[in-house]
C-alpha cells in the first residue's frame, strides 16, 4: 500500500510539474489591451502595453518612459495592487479573476455603479474579462514537454 501511494504522489508531481498555469494578471492584460505593443496608445490616450491612462501613469512615477516594458510593467502592477486593495476594502473580499479585470478595464467607480456584479457589466467588458480568466486558466506544456514534441 505503501508503494502504491508513492507510485500515485509521484504520478501527481509528474503531473502537476508537465503543465503550468496560464499567463500573470500582467501578461494576461497586456495581450488583451495593446496585444502586448509597448507602443500602443489607445482612443482615450491611454500608454504602454497595458494601457494605462496618463493621469493614473502620473500617480505613480513622473517618468514619461511609456515604453519602457520594466517602469510599465512596475507601474500597472503597483496600479493593480492599488485596485485589489480598493475592491477588497469596499466589497470586503478579494476580487476574482473576472472582477480583477473589469477593475482594471473599467474602474471601481464603474463596477460600484453596477453593484459588483458580472451580470451587471458592460457586454464587452464581459467578454474582455472572459478572456482575461481564459488567458491566466489556460495550461501551457512546459518546456521538456515542448522539446519532446517538436523532438529535440
Amino acid at each position: 500500500m505503501k508503494t502504491l501511494t508513492a507510485l500515485f504522489a509521484a504520478l501527481v508531481l509528474t503531473m502537476s510539474l508537465s503543465a503550468r498555469a496560464g499567463l500573470t494578471d500582467l501578461e494576461a492584460i497586456s495581450l488583451i489591451e495593446s496585444g502586448g505593443n509597448d507602443y500602443a496608445v489607445g482612443d482615450a490616450g491611454e500608454v504602454s502595453r497595458y494601457q494605462i491612462l496618463p493621469k493614473v501613469w502620473r500617480s505613480y512615477t513622473r517618468s514619461h518612459e511609456y515604453q519602457n516594458r520594466w517602469l510599465a510593467g512596475e507601474v500597472a502592477k503597483r496600479h493593480l495592487s492599488t485596485l485589489q486593495q480598493s475592491f477588497q476594502r469596499e466589497a470586503g473580499r478579494a476580487p476574482g479573476d473576472f472582477e480583477l479585470y473589469v477593475l482594471w478595464n473599467a474602474g471601481l467607480d464603474y463596477y460600484r455603479r453596477h453593484g459588483f456584479s458580472p451580470r451587471r457589466v458592460a457586454s464587452t467588458i464581459r467578454e474582455r474579462a472572459d478572456r482575461f480568466v481564459n488567458l491566466k486558466n489556460y495550461l501551457t506544456p512546459n518546456r521538456h514537454t515542448e522539446q519532446a514534441r517538436v523532438g529535440n
